[in-house]
């Protein structure tokens, strides 16, 4: 196994500037490095990518990779950046680490642009608590109040981590196992809501949801159940699994 570890010098501020400029980092190229953020340790093969972003195949992550490389030179002209054997820059070494092993690639956000994903994430979904509809905080404004309760709310609507969470969890209830495709056919395909996992009580100013460990897929009168009875997930299946016995 071989590892790209080569030292690059771009601040986290850069990075997160970067980040923030279009002409720069791409929205496909914004999906594909907050995908990667929310692997564990930041790290994933292309293969696994591909599969998180409903693509067939992850070759052309390469030449979007090399491009966004290309347009990083031209964003820092005097960063020295890494260089391979025969001279050439390595384009993909820009953006990430890497290892080298017999049957595949693993790419690893570099430090500095993974506190820049962070902060770039706080910053969406401070943005998205800003912009929320008066009828998206009606129901939980009164219940406990403040910024936390509305945000595990937005979590729970927030397109691009239910989709990380599903394709991570698939589309059946983790409560109590209803699959609205196998019982209503096309119509029910695709259909469920996520719930968020972490109690409020340990979301601080610093917390960024991951949609893989902190989302799960759940039936609508499931989700209401767990809100109402402010259970986990483990202790209503027990109810459920319970009231089947009866």
């Amino acid at each position: 196994m071989k590892i790209y570890a080569e030292p690059l010098a771009i601040s986290t501020d850069q990075w997160l500037d970067m980040l923030n400029d279009r002409s720069v980092f791409r929205e496909e190229d914004v999906e594909l490095i907050r995908t990667l953020y929310y692997f564990p340790d930041c790290r994933a093969s292309g293969k696994e990518l591909a599969r998180f972003l409903n693509k067939v195949s992850h070759s052309p992550f390469n030449a979007q990779v090399g491009r966004l490389g290309k347009r990083i030179i031209r964003k820092y002209p005097d960063v020295q950046f890494p260089i391979r054997e025969d001279g050439k820059i390595w384009y993909w070494h820009i953006p990430f680490l890497g290892e080298e092993r017999r049957d595949r690639y693993i790419w690893q956000l570099r430090p500095e642009l993974r506190e820049a994903v962070r902060r770039y994430e706080q910053t969406d979904m401070d943005h998205q608590l800003d912009t929320l509809l008066p009828s998206e905080l009606e129901d939980v404004s009164l219940r406990e109040g403040g910024k936390k309760l509305v945000a595990v709310n937005r979590y729970e609507r927030n397109a691009r981590a239910r989709r990380l969470c599903l394709q991570k969890h698939g589309y059946r209830c983790s409560v109590c196992q209803f699959d609205f495709e196998q019982v209503y056919g096309e119509i029910g395909k695709g259909f469920i809501e996520v719930h968020h996992l972490i109690p409020l009580s340990e979301i601080g100013e610093q917390y960024t949801v991951n949609p893989f460990d902190d989302l799960r897929p759940v039936c609508p009168n499931c989700h209401a159940m767990l809100h109402r009875g402010n259970l986990s997930i483990e202790e209503l299946r027990e109810i459920v699994e319970a009231r089947r016995r009866i």
